[in-house]
């Protein structure tokens, strides 16, 4: 893979079709005629490393029939767009099977990310399934539901600082004990409090998901802070892909009357995200069709960060999984100092953007991945 240049039509119609699926915009036929067979499959390989696939292969397929791809290709995007559907209906079916047992049990859940994502894109089906996520926030809930899980037979495995995972009929799905984490102590020390504040209010919000099953998840103000929070998170670790910055954007824009403008301004400030917030947003604008009014929080103009940013994204791809360059190794001790290595020239990269995020990361990172290594 070449590095990303803006100047590349293939990816000026891949922003372009991004942008068209997230907003329900029609395109404007005009500027596909005569793209050629190369330019197609970089714009699909494009939304496969973004994670993205079916958003574009179904607007691609609404183009008029002397615009589209070779029949070969556009058969693809046909097939894309059908499997995606159909995964996210496995998906809800298993959730709705989760929600079942999980109450039965006396094991209240929040659903985080994923498919309450998915309920504000225009088409939520088409949105790429990822994982389940269940925040058990009943005192001692997280701990029971392991020892409940691993009664019925079932295989855990850890999965991280906060949750751990298992797998039914192929889909990962995990438990947490928190929404998210910050390497930073003082700030993971906050966010500990203040997440303990919103959950034993319980004035939780709840979202329908494909008329199949109705699902409580974090307020909303909490949330849009959380799901940022979550993509910045990653994006400093390894990098991550506009799949991430369209779930935020999404959740934004269809819950903007909602979000308390002064109380998410004041918690990114408080936690040194506002700066990053603001690069994000203005890279959903310039690039993605965003509406400036959509963001709680004073919006900045273009800058050598944004543009740092949005070549990252689009270099790395989903979670960073597509960054050019050598891979993570296999062999677990040496995966673990290829992450290191990795952490360590993102903390560099990006230490301007983020010094209270980025500077205290090697070393967080390398004593986390030590007491996994000796687990």
């Amino acid at each position: 893979m070449t590095t990303f240049s803006m100047e590349q039509p293939a990816n000026a119609h891949f922003l372009r079709l991004l942008s068209a699926a997230i907003w329900d915009h029609p395109l404007e036929a005009g500027a596909f005629e005569g793209t050629d067979n190369l330019a197609w499959n970089e714009i699909a390989d494009m939304a496969h490393r973004q994670s993205v696939r079916a958003l574009i292969a179904d607007k691609v397929l609404s183009l008029p029939a002397e615009c589209l791809p070779p029949s070969d290709m556009t058969l693809r995007f046909i097939s894309v767009v059908e499997q995606t559907k159909n995964a996210n209906r496995v998906m809800i079916s298993l959730l709705k099977e989760l929600q079942e047992e999980y109450t039965r049990a006396g094991f209240p859940f929040l659903l985080l990310k994923g498919l309450a994502n998915g309920v504000n894109y225009p088409e939520p089906l088409l949105r790429n399934p990822g994982d389940i996520d269940l925040l058990l926030y009943g005192k001692g809930d997280y701990e029971r539901a392991r020892e409940w899980l691993i009664q019925k037979g079932v295989d855990i495995e850890p999965g991280g600082v906060v949750h751990y995972k298992y797998f039914r009929n192929g889909i990962a799905v995990e438990n947490h004990s928190h929404t998210t984490y910050f390497n930073n102590k003082r700030y993971n020390k906050l966010f500990k409090e203040l997440e303990g504040d919103v959950l034993t209010k319980g004035e939780f919000a709840t979202v329908d998901i494909n008329g199949v099953l109705s699902v409580p998840v974090l307020p909303v103000t909490f949330n849009a802070f959380f799901l940022f929070h979550h993509l910045f998170r990653h994006f400093v670790n390894f990098g991550v892909g506009l799949r991430q910055v369209c779930d935020w954007v999404l959740f934004l824009h269809k819950h903007r009357a909602e979000i308390d403008s002064e109380e998410f301004t004041r918690l990114a400030t408080r936690f040194a995200l506002l700066y990053p917030m603001q690069l994000f947003a203005r890279i959903a604008v310039d690039y993605l069709g965003a509406p400036e009014s959509i963001f709680p929080f004073p919006m900045i103009p273009n800058n050598r960060h944004a543009d740092k940013v949005i070549r990252d994204l689009l270099e790395s791809g989903n979670f960073g999984f597509h960054r050019p360059g050598k891979k993570r190794p296999e062999e677990k001790m040496a995966g673990m100092w290829f992450s290191f290595v990795t952490t360590i020239k993102r903390s560099i990269k990006f230490a301007a953007i983020s010094p209270q995020h980025c500077a205290i990361l090697p070393f967080t990172k390398l004593i986390n991945r030590l007491k996994i290594g000796f687990k």
